[in-house]
Parts: C-alpha cells; structure tokens; sequence
C-alpha cells in the first residue's frame, strides 16, 4: 500500500485517493504545508519560496536552521513526485503566469497578491488562516483579516488541517470551512481551534482605504 493510501485509509475511496493526481496546487511561501500535501498524494505542486529569515526557520520545523538567511528551493525527493519550486517573483505578471492552470492557490506570505492573482484566475484561495474564498464567493478583499501570533506549535496545527481542508476540496470528503466562516488555531484553548466570523468591511470601510 502507497503512502498515500495509507494516509487516507477509511478516510475516502481509493479510486478519489487515486484521482488526487489529477490535481495542482500553488502554495507560496509555507515548506510545512508543501510537504504534507505532497506526502498526500496531490498531483502536482507548485512552490513558491521566499527569503527564509531565523523565524520563518523557528516556526517551520521542516527548514533546517542553516538555512534561514537564503532563498528557499525545494528539491523533490523521489523520482514520482512533481513538485515544481520557483523562487517568489516580484513581478505580477510573472506570478500569474507561475500560477496559471492551478486548482487552488494558498498563501502564507504575499496574501494580498496571491489573493488578487486567485480571483483572477478564479480558483480557490486560502490564506494563513483555516478558510477557503472562492471564486463565486466573499472576496478575500471584502473582509476584514485578523492578525494572529503563531508559534511552531500552531503552525504545524494549521498547516496539517489546512493540508485536510484541501484534501476535502479535491475528494469531495466533507466540506472545507467557507469564508466568512473561519478557524485559527489557540493552543490555550481545549480543543486547539476557535471559530471565527470573519467580518465584512462596509462601504465607510471601503471609502477610508
């Protein structure tokens, strides 16, 4: 039994594991989320790396210390993967392009331009928080986004349920959370997640940007 299959099993049919290869994902700028979604089974993976400063190192437990201070590039490690790192552009134009024929783009860094670059496309968006805005939904740019402290904890939390929520996205397993419903991880909390309305901004909020 492929990994993937036991990483699903009893979770969802075979043959809607199997369909996973199907499907491609951008993820920019989170090497956590890149990994389990690759040791899931997602077809094709696109990542989009950035400069890894010492927190990004402290918060990520798959980046190595030593290499903080320097561009992050993923190499694959098996012949059957197809996981294809640029390093972050700083040309819109060039980004899109990167990210054209994608099923969902998620962002943990660069949100607003990665959010602009996904409605464009129109695919799903998820951004550092659990949630999904799709296409045919609550923009990105029409709510109000919470600040949130991560710790290495946390983070591992949110990218392994956001590496979930995308796997309901492809196999059709339950349903993702929807914007502007939401969850971000609280380890103070027992269960660590807490649910969220993210808030609509109104036309006064609009007019003051």
């Amino acid at each position: 039994m492929s990994m993937k299959l036991i990483f699903w099993h009893g979770m969802a049919d075979e043959d809607k594991i199997e369909y996973l290869k199907k499907f491609s994902v951008a993820i920019i700028g989170s090497r956590m989320l890149m990994e389990l979604l690759w040791r899931g089974g997602v077809g094709c993976i696109r990542y989009i790396g950035d400069y890894v400063t010492p927190n990004d190192a402290r918060l990520d437990a798959t980046i190595h210390p030593l290499e903080a201070n320097d561009y992050d590039v993923f190499h694959p490690m098996s012949s059957d993967s197809c996981v294809i790192s640029y390093p972050y552009p700083w040309d819109y134009r060039e980004l899109k392009r990167q990210l054209k024929g994608i099923d969902v783009v998620v962002a943990h860094r660069h949100m607003e331009v990665a959010a602009r670059v996904a409605e464009e496309l129109g695919v799903p968006f998820i951004p550092d928080i659990i949630t999904t805005f799709l296409p045919d939904g609550i923009s990105f740019f029409d709510v109000e986004y919470p600040r949130i402290k991560l710790d290495p904890i946390s983070y591992a939390l949110t990218c392994s349920i956001q590496a979930g929520e995308i796997m309901r996205i492809f196999t059709g397993y339950h349903l993702p959370a929807i914007a502007p419903t939401a969850y971000v991880v609280d380890t103070r909390i027992e269960n660590y997640l807490k649910r969220i309305q993210l808030r609509i901004k109104d036309e006064r909020d609009e007019g003051e940007d």
